[in-house]
């Protein structure tokens, strides 16, 4: 199966999605992998700018906002070179 290169973020993002993740927000190429996977994910929420770990909404509640920062969801979506057709 050879997808053009427009489709591939198409493709990426049903691998995601089939893992139960939304979007693939980065697309890696190997040529070791023979099928595609999600290699890493990084849920969205709220985390400590020193430290980077998640703050529940009760830390927020108490402390306040300012050593926090709002960290989107991050997919990486890893795709075999093989499936790419670069015509």
């Amino acid at each position: 199966m050879k997808i053009k290169i427009e489709n591939l973020q198409k493709f990426a993002n049903s691998i995601a999605r089939k893992r139960g993740y939304g979007t693939a927000t980065e697309v890696i190429f190997s040529p070791e992998r023979k099928i595609g996977a999600v290699i890493s994910r990084t849920n969205p929420g709220y985390r400590k700018c020193t430290t980077g770990e998640y703050v529940p909404k009760k830390y927020l509640r108490n402390f306040g906002w300012k050593n926090t920062y709002y960290c989107h969801a991050k997919t990486v979506v890893e795709l075999p070179i093989s499936i790419v057709d670069w015509q």
